[in-house]
């Protein structure tokens, strides 16, 4: 809670042996599984022609660019959650690329086609430009002017992954609010916009947060707007509020909690003029 992505360095390859031939910087990573969340640069002309597939779930968002598997083509801000010994036949980007990628355990490569999958987890493309934001499904206790694009719910474990706006000047009543948690991990990263952390500081776009269970956090705003990429992990998503409501600044000091190895990571993201 929370690094700017902006501020960790670019590496070669994945951790594991699916990917020699990309960059990638690591956000986050379970010390027991080896699941992991991490920013993929594939470069001009990368390319797979024979058919390959993963040993473990691959979920991810374009950010930049456009990638191609299977004939159907991935641009910005397109979405896919290909489930374990999904075969991909084929795969390139042509013009090079940027992925928000989840991997449920460590990428080992498998060649040649798998014998199956588990077609109930399989989304296999969401184009959210496509879709309207639903205010609907958002928890009645948060501010209003929210709204979702659902883009996943796992059949089993009720765990989901959607984005998430806000307008600009979404100041908290009062400017005062009470802090929330959940029983499960949300993880959180900045598509675009502010994310106004009153205990925390301003998570920027690029910003990335892998929020425990049952740790208290904000209040929280936005002066810019913003728009997310929230997924849950062990569960479905649940807020749960405090009963003191706690004063909130837009300009809060910046101090992160992070874990050793992206603590050296913590700075700041210096702000730009919009002109």
């Amino acid at each position: 809670m929370f690094v700017q992505s902006q501020m960790i360095p670019w590496r070669k390859g994945l951790h594991g042996n699916a990917r020699p031939d990309v960059d990638s910087k690591l956000l986050s990573i379970d010390d027991v599984d080896r699941s992991s969340t991490c920013i993929v640069r594939y470069p001009a002309g990368w390319s797979r022609n024979a058919p390959q597939h993963l040993t473990t779930h691959e979920e991810f968002l374009v950010l930049e660019g456009c990638i191609v598997v299977n004939g159907r083509s991935y641009e910005q801000h397109h979405y896919g959650f290909l489930p374990a010994g999904y075969t991909r036949e084929r795969a390139s980007s042509p013009h090079g690329a940027v992925l928000l990628t989840m991997l449920y355990g460590e990428p080992m490569l498998g060649n040649g086609r798998s014998p199956g999958f588990d077609e109930r987890r399989l989304v296999e493309h969401v184009n959210p430009l496509a879709m309207d934001w639903d205010p609907g499904l958002v928890d009645p206790q948060l501010s209003k002017g929210v709204a979702i694009k659902p883009l996943r719910t796992d059949p089993d474990t009720g765990e989901t992954s959607f984005l998430y706006c806000s307008p600009p000047h979404r100041v908290p009543p009062g400017m005062a609010k009470p802090q929330w948690t959940h029983p499960m991990v949300e993880e959180l990263y900045t598509i675009e916009g502010d994310y106004v952390w009153g205990d925390l500081g301003r998570m920027q776009r690029g910003g990335y947060c892998w929020w425990r269970e049952n740790e208290y956090h904000g209040p929280a705003g936005t002066d810019t707007g913003y728009n997310l990429f929230v997924r849950t992990v062990n569960g479905p998503l649940v807020n749960t509020f405090d009963t003191v409501k706690k004063p909130f600044t837009w300009d809060p000091p910046h101090r992160p909690i992070l874990p050793p190895e992206l603590a050296p990571y913590g700075q700041a993201l210096p702000k730009g003029p919009n002109y």
